[in-house]
């Protein structure tokens, strides 16, 4: 892994799902040595989507490249095991809820006496120490008491239904990554390391650029439809309001005004959009419209159908965005790449990735890390600690 920024570091993964994979998925493309310790009934989204053959999609996405060690905690000799590996440890990080790693004794207070150094990453719905901390907290029930979903309904006029993408998840990802290299900045600095507590409760409204419409107590405006019917049975979303877009196609591009002299504003604003509605719709071709749209220097995006032909847009391949790997059955897959490019730096992974089975590295790491003997490998696989598929 040479030049790659973070070669060198070890991170000891706990984390399942998406809050924490994918922050360690991105430590890993950036050199980090990553061991992931999945439990015997393994991550819930190994099967999250159903295959004949392999992984889920999500799970190799989210952990791709890294190493795995299957782990039972409730078995003899697991969390003695644990304070071993986080004594090698750069990072540790876990997404459980609050207090369940201190009743194994592999909380913050247990792992930080076997290394001051260490960096550990908390990440829960509601914070370590809050009133709500013991809350189940997927990304769907922030989404929901943050406001997001109410908001999101108000403003497009459809029902109450949460997004399709795990914001407070993958922001709290994000965030627990800058707040990781921040603390291990501090290190280099103190020699200390120190605990994170990531609430992503707290993260989603850190993101929130409208957040100051609540605080002020002022209602947003609804936003208008940016989306428009285009030739050949396509759509495309145009980034400028329905004032700019007149001035645009009325004075550089022949569009009438059909507003009768006298009508009012709410008359005038129907006529000019439904002009509008028509003239886009009236070009020979969406090439031709999307010609004209840039010769007038218009913010402008076909919407695509939600499938495989979005990974075939011409920047796609330039920018790198799909690379092919090995899921854990040695089928041939395509997943996303990380979006990192150092001009100096490596990141990401290639074609020699794969996704580990449970348990794959069950010796490897353990001898790598610990420098254990098959004897003890075998007696922890013995006592059931360790597991593997």
């Amino acid at each position: 892994m040479a030049n790659f920024p973070l070669a060198g570091l070890k991170v000891l993964d706990f984390s399942r799902v998406v809050a924490g994979p994918y922050a360690t998925r991105m430590l890993s493309d950036l050199g980090a040595e990553v061991l992931k310790v999945e439990p015997p009934e393994g991550d819930v989204t190994r099967k999250l989507a159903k295959r004949d053959s392999g992984v889920s999609g999500n799970y190799l996405q989210l952990n791709i490249g890294k190493q795995n060690i299957c782990l039972d905690l409730k078995a003899e000799g697991a969390p003695e095991l644990v304070r071993q590996l986080a004594a090698e440890a750069d990072i540790v990080v876990e997404n459980f809820r609050p207090g369940i790693m201190d009743k194994f004794g592999i909380g913050w207070e247990d792992l930080s006496k076997v290394n001051p150094r260490l960096v550990m990453l908390s990440i829960s719905g509601y914070g370590q120490n809050g009133p709500e901390r013991a809350k189940a907290a997927y990304a769907p029930v922030l989404h929901a008491e943050m406001g997001l979903i109410a908001r999101q309904a108000e403003m497009s006029g459809g029902r109450a239904t949460d997004i399709q993408f795990a914001m407070a998840d993958s922001y709290s990802s994000l965030h627990g990554i800058i707040a990781i290299l921040s603390a291990l900045r501090t290190l280099d600095e103190t020699g200390e390391g120190q605990h994170i507590d990531l609430a992503m409760l707290n993260v989603l409204h850190s993101t929130d650029d409208y957040a100051h419409f609540a605080l002020d107590n002022i209602w947003p405006k609804a936003p208008e439809n940016l989306v428009w019917e285009a030739p050949e049975k396509r759509q495309v979303l145009i980034t400028a309001d329905m004032k700019w877009l007149w001035i645009m196609f009325s004075t550089k591009d022949g569009l009438q005004d059909p507003t009768p002299e006298g009508a009012d504003i709410p008359t005038k604003v129907r006529l000019r959009r439904e002009a509008m509605e028509q003239h886009i719709q009236s070009y020979s071709s969406f090439d031709a419209l999307t010609a004209t749209m840039d010769r007038l220097n218009l913010a402008w995006g076909e919407v695509h159908p939600f499938g495989p032909d979005v990974y075939e847009q011409p920047s796609i391949e330039s920018l790198g965005t799909i690379v092919d790997v090995t899921d854990d059955a040695g089928n041939a897959r395509r997943t996303v790449q990380s979006p990192y490019r150092f001009s100096k730096s490596k990141s990401g992974i290639d074609s020699s990735a794969k996704t580990a089975k449970r348990g794959e590295h069950n010796v490897t790491a353990l001898q790598n890390w610990l420098g254990l003997t098959d004897e003890e490998i075998s007696h922890l696989s013995d006592t059931k600690a360790l597991r593997s598929d």
